[in-house]
């Protein structure tokens, strides 16, 4: 049984506790199952990653943008950043320099704050 699901199931028969069902059970092929509850800063920076691969490829992916996050999180500085990707499954997609430093742009903005949630903009008249 995964971690999530005993947990959940460890509380007293007909409990109400059962959270807010924001929480990502993640299944990994190298590594145990993890629980994410996720936060602003990663719906952002996934949001923001997405719309770059958007606008590179033309393509909507949120698990490949999800992915990247993943790798850029961990890191400190471009230079690994690219070094991991062309590491990583995802180097056969072929993103070039520039690609790949946009995308850190996007990653250590979000790390640090200086993205926001953006709000959908609506025109009336």
């Amino acid at each position: 049984m995964y971690p999530a699901f005993v947990a959940q199931q460890s509380g007293k028969k007909g409990s109400s506790n059962l959270g807010t069902g924001k929480q990502t059970l993640r299944l990994r092929s190298s590594g145990p199952a993890t629980v994410e509850v996720p936060d602003d800063v990663v719906n952002v920076a996934v949001d923001k990653v997405n719309g770059l691969l958007e606008s590179f490829m033309g393509i909507n992916d949120t698990e490949l943008a999800q992915t990247i996050w993943e790798i850029g999180s961990k890191l400190d500085n471009p230079s690994d950043f690219a070094m991991q990707i062309d590491q990583s499954d995802i180097k056969d997609f072929g993103f070039t320099d520039d690609f790949v430093f946009d995308l850190w742009g996007a990653i250590s903005d979000a790390k640090s704050g200086r993205l926001n949630k953006t709000t959908e903009f609506s025109e009336s008249f």
